[in-house]
């Protein structure tokens, strides 16, 4: 036991360039205990706690958390399937992929009943805040495509996001266009109600010079629809006037005259 608490103390306090690998790796050694049928059940319940006091960031040990969920019978091990199960609980957002096993394990008895119902609570209240967090720091990848999978993953959750509002506008100035346009689409989900904000007007208008002419007119429609608002970038827009595509020079004369006052 004390060496089980020795060891989360080290990993708890690791340096934090390496806090995710350090978590990864206290879960897994923390679930290797509770599935470990040689050690004493004291021993892999208060493994199990720790899971639960490490909470998200005890995300790596959910499958082995779930397995024992179903291996684990009988009266002898209550005690046990109820760590585990609030264990689950505590991890929160990453352990969702455990409320079917929490659902079969069902009508064993009162206490684990109980305990199943809590831990429900837990994970689906806790859902959405910790989705934002985990999204939001990869926002922060040097990984183009994970910024981007972040980002639409953000847009999908709508205004439950607004808490990650300051860093899809950073990603505005994304030096990804893709990562960009999705920031754009991003931004404008999360608050449906806000008029396009300067930041999403100018991130638009960085599209007006791409060398493909369906980005140059997928960006002059949407500063058209921006209406006067998208007034900021009319001497950007005025040069498409005499665009090689006639329909980016057709759809640029129509956003100028919407977004010009006459």
């Amino acid at each position: 036991m004390k060496r089980l608490l020795v060891l989360s103390a080290v990993l708890l306090n690791a340096p934090a360039a390496r806090a995710d690998e350090q978590d990864d790796l206290l879960a897994r050694q923390l679930s290797a205990i509770v599935r470990d049928p040689r050690l004493r059940q004291a021993q892999r319940i208060e493994a199990a706690r720790t899971l639960g006091r490490i909470g998200y960031q005890a995300g790596a040990a959910v499958p082995d958390l779930m397995a024992q969920l179903t291996i684990l019978r009988g009266p002898e091990h209550e005690l046990l399937q109820e760590a585990v199960i609030d264990a689950l609980g505590r991890i929160g957002s990453p352990a969702r992929q455990s409320l079917p096993a929490m659902a079969r394990a069902a009508g064993r008895s009162v206490d684990i009943d109980l305990s199943i119902k809590r831990a429900k609570e837990q994970i689906l209240a806790a859902s959405d805040s910790q989705d934002v967090a985990a999204l939001t720091k990869q926002l922060q990848s040097r990984d183009a495509s994970v910024r981007l999978r972040a980002v639409r993953a953000l847009r999908d959750l709508g205004p439950a996001a607004r808490f990650a509002l300051p860093d899809l506008q950073a990603a505005l100035n994304d030096p990804d266009p893709e990562v960009r346009r999705a920031a754009v689409n991003a931004v404008q989900t999360v608050q449906p109600d806000a008029p396009p904000s300067e930041l999403v007007v100018r991130s638009v208008a960085l599209d007006l010079t791409s060398p493909d002419a369906g980005i140059r007119l997928l960006a002059v429609r949407t500063l058209g629809r921006f209406g006067r608002r998208a007034g900021i970038v009319a001497e950007s827009l005025s040069p498409l006037l005499a665009d090689s595509d006639p329909d980016v020079r057709r759809a640029a004369a129509e956003a100028l005259a919407r977004i010009t006052p006459q």
